[in-house]
């Protein structure tokens, strides 16, 4: 795609060129050969580069917000939202959306859960580009129903959302809205879609900076410290945690240590980066997993006798060899989660 600099360029090359200004024509064309446009960078809308210069140094999301405001402003649209799309195992943002929508918006897009049925959620999960909001397929009347709806609440019609993913691997999507027909916001976006871009980074870099905190993937858990994470995975109150047994320590001190090991506030928070990262997944045998044999047989314990052909059957269904593709899918469609 040429930047608006160099279609600028060509642009004054061909007027000058119409008009009898060979000369100039020439000189602009020997400054056009000269330019590395992939190292130059000049916003289009000079309150856009303030804007840039701003989110590099802005330290709080009520700032952050208000720079996405005036962003919204010097570009000469209604609105500008920032959300999450996916994340590294080990991020766990702590914000996942800021948006300059009304309150009374937010409220009611949760509480209608129009987040299960948003187009444009779903569509930034597997966009690698740019996209306008009309050219997503809406035909089912809930969808049509939440268009109209955002709509009367000041969102759109016309939206635009660019995904962009982050150094660390995260993929965070900014959109922008208007209530302009589609032709004028097509003109307007193809305007300012530089400058899109560029604050578009500056924004996702500081939205990163006060959302997450890196944490390490690798962790070296004992068998206490694994069997409170897998108890409340599970489920176990802290009732329960408190009064199991631990080899080493109380419940307390293991909790602490979790907490820091995993860099979080609860034992919640340390269990869900452990399940991100396939702690409780692939979880290493612990004594607690280890049950000892015994050839008696408990009083009033029926033992059946199971068709071993069939039960070698249903064993070799739920198991994947090397190489295999999983079960799951061939059996009933089921889609396998892929982070």
């Amino acid at each position: 795609m040429i930047g608006w600099v160099e279609a600028s360029l060509h642009e004054a090359i061909n007027c000058l060129t119409r008009l009898g200004k060979n000369h100039l024509a020439s000189d602009l064309n020997r400054l056009l050969d000269t330019l590395d446009f992939d190292e130059l960078e000049v916003f289009r809308n000079p309150l856009s580069e303030a804007i840039a210069d701003e989110l590099l140094q802005v330290a709080s999301f009520p700032d952050l917000v208000d720079l996405l405001r005036q962003f919204s402003e010097a570009i000469g649209v209604s609105h500008c939202t920032l959300h999450v799309v996916s994340e590294l195992p080990s991020t766990a943002f702590t914000t996942r959306a800021l948006t300059t929508y009304p309150e009374e918006w937010v409220a009611r897009y949760f509480n209608r859960r129009y987040h299960t049925i948003d187009p444009v959620q779903r569509a930034s999960a597997t966009a690698e580009f740019g996209f306008f909001w009309d050219t997503l397929q809406v035909t089912d009347p809930a969808t049509r129903a939440f268009y109209h709806d955002a709509k009367t609440h000041g969102v759109g019609p016309s939206g635009y959302t660019l995904p962009i993913i982050t150094e660390r691997g995260d993929k965070i999507a900014i959109s922008v809205s208007s209530p302009e027909d589609r032709e004028a916001f097509r003109d307007r976006i193809g305007h300012i879609e530089q400058d899109l871009l560029a604050v578009g980074f500056c924004i996702t870099e500081a939205f990163s900076r006060l959302a997450s905190e890196d944490r390490p993937t690798e962790f070296a858990l004992t068998d206490d410290q694994m069997a409170i994470l897998r108890a409340v995975a599970m489920g176990a109150g802290d009732q329960e945690l408190r009064e199991a047994p631990y080899l080493y320590g109380s419940y307390v001190t293991l909790e602490r240590s979790i907490c820091a090991m995993f860099r979080t506030q609860t034992i919640t928070q340390a269990t869900i980066i452990a399940a991100r990262v396939g702690l409780l997944t692939n979880a290493p045998l612990t004594k607690a997993d280890i049950l000892i044999g015994s050839a008696h047989i408990p009083a009033n314990r029926v033992v059946p006798t199971p068709n071993a052909a069939s039960m070698r059957r249903l064993i070799k269904l739920r198991n994947v060899a090397p190489g295999e593709a999983h079960p799951t899918s061939a059996l009933d469609g089921t889609r396998v989660f892929s982070s």
